[in-house]
């Protein structure tokens, strides 16, 4: 479905990512089971005793802050919740009124599968509008391919203090058209259904947009939409790419609307992180990655410096590790991931795959053809967008060399070879393809020298910053400067090269098993 911003932003597929054109994001509060980790790198051993060092360095206040984040207070009951998602139950009610669309019987026959998805009917767009804007101020935040991302700010005060407590509230605006279109400048019914469905499996874990709604309308872009769509063309001409909805779409287009938690900033904009939010940043993304991959069998595909968000644990707390910590530390802490105070959530899922259909019999897997980088050799003008060329190829060619060898293989033992989609298949090395590029992207915006350490630091925390450093160089060399074929298998084997090697310890992983459970 991140600034935090929830854009997706891929058909990024459907044409190459230009540097502004990022997906943005947002952070849900997590329910404790359901955000649960399981997996077997996160258990054993008596790791508790370690993770109580933690109060020494004010993790452990900064965890407890994160714990009041999640328990939100409940937001108003709708009339009908949402029956696919019980965690929609407690969600503010809708913003809009009960006037619907008029639409022909074959486009709404044609739009069944993503109404019942939502559970809702399609919306008239102008009056949708005119009930957000009596309720709401809104600034937009943001854009990608075919997508606007909004800051929707309550005008009441009551609700006000309950969207402020989880964290923000925007909105994705996603144009489409019912028809399967090869055009580049707006989606399909497909690929929308397939991202709304990916959304709402991908809601209940950790580290994942939190969605908190789905709306499909039909209508001209309404006034409160525009001036923000205006304002941001003025003050922010050089990330406004998008065209004007006014002059390209028909009176009839059809939107999907998106409620989602805000998830932060993107990782582009992290102009010099330091080695602390590096780490963080890095080491939690592989987690999150690793449940999903485990839990649902995801690959993102499309993890790009903009569809990575990152913010404070604590409301308007600090964004890097407290002061103090790198001017008092004495010696390197037993526990080191977490000490930037950073939470980080995944965004984005237009390009992604996973097995979804929890209610039915047979778990339906849903996936991006990716047919824009089937032959492209776009390169990139930044060093960082050359990288992330170069990893759709990356992918590409490793989901090629797996279909291939399953034919080989069906030939060699004599049996009807399966023809599938290469994209279907369950490649977890892809997502590791991604985190290569996300580790090269933070060191290339990393200090050198003595930049590479925070002012105040004492000897020890220079240390322990040079050997982070050091860590996600390591990485870098272990995961980029391979082939394919000798990279980890998923970022779940990533994970335990990294314990095997020392570059996280069984503490730092008892530490975000602790988060994940709160």
């Amino acid at each position: 479905m991140a600034d935090s911003h929830a854009l997706g932003e891929l058909k990024n597929q459907q044409r190459p990512s230009r540097r502004f054109e990022k997906t943005y994001g947002k952070k849900k509060p997590a329910m404790a089971q359901a955000r649960a980790v399981h997996f077997d790198l996160f258990g054993g051993g008596d790791e508790n005793k370690i993770v109580d060092e933690m109060e020494k360095l004010t993790i452990k206040n900064d965890t407890d802050a994160s714990k009041q984040l999640v328990q939100d207070k409940p937001l108003p009951e709708k009339a009908d919740p949402a029956e696919n998602n019980p965690r929609l139950r407690g969600r503010r009610k809708a913003t809009t009124s009960k006037k619907m669309a008029t639409l022909t019987k074959d486009k709404l026959q044609a739009l069944e599968p993503l109404l019942s998805l939502v559970k809702t009917e399609v919306q008239d767009f102008q009056e949708f509008g005119r009930s957000m804007g009596t309720k709401y101020i809104c600034t937009k935040l943001g854009e990608g391919a075919f997508a606007d991302v909004f800051k929707l700010k309550p005008k009441d005060l009551e609700e006000a203090m309950q969207v402020y407590e989880c964290g923000g509230l925007v909105i994705k605006v996603i144009p489409f058209t019912v028809d399967k279109t090869e055009d580049d400048d707006i989606g399909d019914l497909e690929s929308i259904t397939r991202e709304v469905r990916v959304l709402q499996t991908l809601d209940p874990l950790h580290g994942f947009a939190r969605c908190r709604g789905v709306h499909v309308v039909s209508g001209r872009y309404p006034d409160v939409l525009l001036d923000a769509f205006q304002m941001y063309k003025s003050t922010d001409p050089s990330d406004a790419i998008n065209p004007d909805p006014t002059k390209t779409t028909p009176a009839d287009q059809l939107y999907v609307v998106i409620e989602m938690d805000d998830a932060g900033t993107p990782v582009w904009k992290l102009k010099n992180p330091s080695a602390f939010q590096a780490f963080d940043i890095f080491w939690k993304t592989t987690m999150v990655l690793a449940n999903a991959e485990q839990k649902v069998e995801f690959e993102h595909r499309d993890l790009h410096n903009g569809n990575v968000c990152y913010k404070p644990l604590k409301r308007n707390g600090p964004g890097d590790v407290a002061q103090a910590v790198v001017e008092d530390m004495s010696k390197e802490p037993a526990v080191t991931l977490g000490l930037s105070n950073l939470q980080v959530t995944v965004i984005d899922y237009t390009l992604a795959r996973a097995k979804v259909g929890k209610d039915s019999e047979v778990d339906l897997v849903v996936f991006d053809p990716i047919k824009y980088w089937e032959e492209n050799d776009a390169r990139g003008e930044t060093e960082s967008d050359k990288i992330q060329y170069d990893t759709y190829r990356k992918v590409r060619d490793w989901a090629r060399a797996e279909a291939a060898r399953a034919q080989a293989l069906a030939e060699l033992e004599g049996v009807e070879y399966d023809e599938v989609d290469k994209y279907s298949r369950f490649l977890p090395k892809s997502n590791v393809m991604w985190l290569g590029y996300l580790v090269a992207h933070l060191l290339l915006k990393g200090a050198v020298g003595r930049g590479a350490s925070l002012p105040g630091s004492s000897r020890a925390a220079k240390r322990l910053q040079l050997a982070m450093w050091r860590t996600l160089e390591e990485v870098d060399v272990y995961v980029n400067g391979t082939s394919p074929t000798f990279m980890p298998e998923s970022a779940g084997d990533l994970l335990a090269t990294a314990v095997e090697q020392r570059w996280l310890t069984p503490a730092d992983m008892a530490v975000f098993r602790d988060q994940l459970d709160e």
